[in-house]
């Protein structure tokens, strides 16, 4: 790891002073905290799939439009744009006050004295070369697919055309013209993500490779800029006061708290540690009444049944069918949730301006009338005369489990064992995203806005693919989404892409979950993409 490493001691100095910080400062000159779940290994906004990392990113870089409080598409550095009558034409004229943001430590790289640095206007030719940067096939961008709408995109992904063929192109400095192979309702959606934001190619090429793995290997354009980062502890960022808009950036410094434990967050919201943070739904509904303090709820999630198919047993489709026919919702009793998930993309999700679930079908559940008999023929295909299976889930959850397993021997016979291994929430959520288990009881938050998005993390190639599936009719399903004519063939090719899913025996689909964040006395102004936990804190007040 290339960062910058401090001695423990300047660590827990930088801790005390920024959580001294939180509660001194007030109004606009305060210094907030939260908390993520782990250390970035890098910040390559590109090819970032870490939530933590895409929380960061999105504090301090901007793409051509963001989002407002209410979750709609605004002008970012784009002042302004046009579509085409055909929709096929996206022009966007940039805002001709942006700068980069560089740093002492990167200006070298640019070739920048001191009186040059922030200098540096953020062209059109940056955004076509991040996009384009994106959609390179030795880039490995998790966020590609979500660009296949663009001209040639899927070419250029497979290493079959030339970027040169890309529909993508800086007219001038400040005008750029993206060109659609077919309309696309999400297209402005999906610049909001990291994929899509501004990369200065000198000064890529310059970094050789490291670019996004230290702070003086990173120049930003955003609200904030990184001024420390401290390896496993933490990562802070300040207000960047070349910013356009930087007269409405209210914070000071957002300090993220790096491996905090889940069960402390709501006490450290309530002490002024953490200024906003994401809670438990029971820790959540504690303070929901409480007008000191603020609650969001996403409905993001879905708790689920997953399989990993990777594995080397669960990679049979007889043996995960079998155990997906003879599944026993009964057996996990009504404690797991309240209302019955739909399908596996949970109902914040849309598809252009639309919300998916109100007009897609439900998903049927995998039947089959022989479980033992696919179990036995899943065997033969394995080479081998019994199984043995663990589940992992919550220690909350084990009881409910623990009945799932009688029912599954009792149809399955004496061939398949299953054993249960209970862990703390914090605990299953790394083995499942480490893809370290074989089967799990476990709920997926979905950190985006489109369906489209939500289905592209189970592809073969995604970086956030927990059920290990490779499928190539699964890639090309969810890649027909973008390919429809219009919003309701969009939506009935994702319903093709959740009946896969189930068909293929991955995912249960149990119960609807939401995502809470909680902000705390005196916290105002933070805001939320419409449903994932990217956080937005360039107007967030602290009275």
């Amino acid at each position: 790891m290339l960062k910058k490493s401090l001695s423990l001691i300047l660590c827990l100095l930088l801790v005390l002073t920024c959580f001294s910080a939180c509660g001194e400062k007030k109004g606009s000159e305060a210094a907030l905290v939260y908390p993520i779940d782990s250390d970035p290994e890098y910040l390559d906004p590109q090819i970032i799939s870490h939530s933590g990392a895409k929380n960061i990113i999105a504090n301090c870089f901007e793409g051509l439009v963001t989002v407002n409080e209410s979750g709609d598409i605004v002008p970012g550095c784009a002042e302004s744009w046009a579509i085409s009558p055909d929709g096929l034409t996206y022009t966007f004229n940039l805002r001709k006050n942006c700068r980069w943001r560089v740093s002492i430590y990167a200006s070298p790289l640019l070739g920048l004295d001191s009186s040059q640095t922030n200098s540096k206007p953020v062209t059109a030719h940056d955004f076509a070369f991040g996009i384009t940067r994106a959609l390179l096939p030795e880039t490995k961008s998790p966020g590609a697919s979500a660009l296949f709408a663009i001209k040639n995109a899927t070419g250029v992904n497979s290493g079959k055309l030339s970027s040169k063929h890309l529909g993508v192109r800086a007219i001038d400095d400040y005008t750029l013209e993206i060109e659609l192979e077919h309309n696309d309702p999400d297209f402005l959606y999906a610049l909001l993500q990291s994929a899509c934001m501004p990369c200065n190619e000198e000064f890529f090429e310059a970094t050789g490779g490291r670019y996004g793995l230290a702070v003086k290997y990173l120049i930003y354009n955003g609200p904030f800029y990184i001024n420390n980062w401290v390896d496993d502890v933490s990562l802070s960022i300040r207000k960047n006061d070349y910013y356009y808009d930087s007269d409405n950036v209210m914070p000071r410094s957002v300090y993220f708290s790096i491996f905090d434990e889940q069960a402390t967050r709501l006490g450290k919201l309530k002490d002024k540690t953490y200024s906003v943070s994401p809670l438990t739904k029971s820790q959540a509904l504690e303070i929901a009444d409480n007008k000191k303090y603020t609650v969001k709820a996403f409905d993001s999630a879905v708790s689920c049944f997953i399989f990993n198919c990777s594995d080397s047993i669960l990679s049979n489709m007889n043996i995960r069918r079998a155990l997906a026919a003879s599944f026993d919702y009964a057996s996990l009793g009504e404690t797991l949730g309240e209302i019955t998930a739909k399908g596996v993309v949970p109902s914040a999700m849309k598809i252009s301006s639309l919300k998916y679930r109100e007009s897609a079908s439900a998903v049927t559940p995998y039947k089959n009338e022989n479980p033992a008999a696919l179990f036995k023929k899943g065997l033969r295909q394995l080479d081998i005369s019994s199984a043995e299976l663990t589940v992992l889930c919550s220690k909350e959850n084990e009881t409910a489990v623990r009945r799932l397993m009688q029912s599954w021997q009792s149809a399955l016979g004496i061939d398949c064992a299953v054993f249960v291994e209970p862990l703390e929430e914090t605990e299953l959520n790394t083995r499942v995203a480490k893809k370290d288990y074989q089967l799990a009881l476990t709920t997926i938050a979905y950190r985006s806005d489109t369906a489209f998005n939500a289905l592209s993390r189970y592809k073969s190639d995604s970086a956030e693919n927990i059920i290990g599936l490779r499928s190539k009719t699964y890639d090309s399903l969810v890649d027909s989404i973008k390919l429809a004519e219009g919003i309701s063939d969009s939506i009935k090719a994702a319903e093709r892409c959740e009946n896969y899913l189930i068909s293929a025996a991955a995912i249960i689909p149990l119960y609807e979950e939401s995502l809470y964040f909680g902000m705390g006395k005196g916290v105002s102004g933070t805001f939320w993409c419409t449903c994932s936990d990217i956080v937005y804190f360039k107007h967030t007040l602290s009275k």
